[in-house]
């Protein structure tokens, strides 16, 4: 058998990131099979097979082939490099793709082909690549309806006994990656002597049940020595929470004692609600800008007009408003969002959001004070800063560094009574924060 190997590349080699459903859950089986081989490892971007189904899943995306019928299966070989010792592991994870979306669309015969060119006694494919086929189509046919969990009483969901009047909370976003990086820049923020840690969500690439044991929760309770530290911690749902139909995601919140997707952490002076994005940004296609539940935002609405006098801080794994991305439908701003939620913002001191991989200080816009703080531990390339599409949206000036990635980085809430102070660390410096704001 051929060994399957790559050039060399100039820097470390990017982890693959996809707004599409089903080509995430192919990298997952494909991690899956690979790390079981290696202790439960994630293995690094840099290994030939995962770059060859990172080049075929790029391709799909250009080529418009993400759920390809029978008859447009083979089109998604062209481009691809020849089978050579560049070559192979990129033709290899086509002709596994190719079998998988075969088995999924019910097409035996041309199933047969792409499994008997995948285990040819001549064939220079990994025996690895049949696992991976069939633990992808496992993850789509058993794929199941989102539990989702609705309110039964408008006060469910309020926790009062966690958020003390004063109290430490360390926020991270789109911190699942399971890389070294990730346990790193945790253990940053856990020597921050934290009452409560959140995650803002994503678990990548979606949230499959070994996803969520060994790159979220075994790092995450590990690093937070849970529970004897006695933080508590939650999660939100993020994009990819959902791309595997949820279970894993709505089984680690019974693990962490979290009531349901979204939630209300309140003290005498504060409330931090934490909502649900994610639910509806798990369509196929990711073309769609995602929107709450029509019970959520009735649940909203109490929390933030019976507050008792408090202060709100919200949470959110999706953006309301971007000046770096594209909202799918709309460019800047979030429309379905805004019209659901835009007049409750103006009673909202600040809002924290992740989904973008990046740390952005906005002005105030659309009724709302926001930071994102996406950039927990996804890898993003020096030669990938994101470049100013919507310069209509207010951003202050900074920006961040680091090379061959950026550096990733955490919010520290230290609440004080009716103050609450927010910290901004980067993972280059975790003794003295970039940035400091008080409401």
């Amino acid at each position: 058998m051929a060994t399957q190997t790559t050039t060399p590349a100039a820097t470390p080699a990017k982890m693959f990131q996809s707004r599409f459903a089903d080509l995430s859950l192919f990298h997952s089986a494909l991690d899956e099979v690979l790390a079981r081989k290696n202790n439960n490892q994630r293995p690094d971007p840099s290994h030939p097979s995962v770059q060859g189904a990172a080049s075929v899943s790029q391709l799909a995306e250009q080529q418009n082939l993400i759920h390809a019928n029978a008859a447009a299966l083979n089109t998604q070989l062209k481009g691809l490099p020849a089978v050579s010792d560049t070559g192979v592991a990129a033709y290899c994870a086509s002709l596994a793709r190719n079998l998988g979306l075969a088995m999924i669309n019910g097409d035996q015969a041309l199933a047969a082909h792409y499994r008997q060119e995948l285990t040819a006694k001549e064939s220079v494919c990994d025996p690895h690549w049949i696992e991976a086929v069939d633990k992808y189509v496992q993850f789509v046919v058993t794929r199941g309806k989102i539990p989702y969990r609705v309110w039964k009483n408008i006060g469910d969901f309020v926790i009062n006994d966690k958020l003390h009047n004063k109290a430490r909370v360390g926020i991270i976003g789109d911190w699942g990656t399971g890389q070294p990086d990730a346990r790193a820049v945790l253990q940053q923020m856990a020597r921050k002597n934290l009452q409560i840690a959140i995650h803002l969500g994503d678990i990548y690439y979606s949230a499959t049940q070994f996803e969520v044991d060994n790159y979220f929760w075994n790092i995450w309770s590990g690093v937070l020595n849970l529970p004897a530290s006695g933080i508590a911690s939650y999660t939100l749902s993020g994009n990819h929470d959902m791309f595997g139909g949820g279970g894993p995601f709505y089984g680690l919140l019974d693990r962490m004692g979290q009531p349901a997707s979204y939630f209300c952490l309140r003290n005498d002076y504060w409330q931090v609600i934490a909502l649900d994005t994610g639910l509806h940004d798990a369509c196929p296609d990711g073309s769609k800008a995602t929107y709450l539940e029509q019970t959520e935002i009735e649940w909203l609405r109490d929390k933030i007009q019976n507050s008792g006098g408090r202060n709100t801080m919200l949470l959110a794994h999706h953006q309301l408003y971007t000046a770096y991305e594209d909202i799918p439908g709309y460019g800047a701003v979030n429309k379905n969002l805004y019209q659901q939620i835009g007049d409750l913002l103006p009673k909202v001191k600040v809002w924290l959001w992740g989904h973008e991989h990046n740390q952005v200080f906005y002005k105030n816009y659309c009724g709302i004070l926001a930071r994102c703080i996406g950039h927990g531990a996804f890898p993003i390339g020096c030669d990938e800063v994101p470049v100013l599409k919507h310069p209509e949206v207010p951003v202050e000036g900074y920006k961040l560094t680091g090379t061959p990635f950026l550096d990733h980085g955490y919010v520290i809430a230290d609440f004080d009574g009716p103050n609450m102070t927010l910290s901004y660390f980067v993972s280059a410096d975790e003794s003295k924060p970039i940035f400091t704001e008080t409401f």
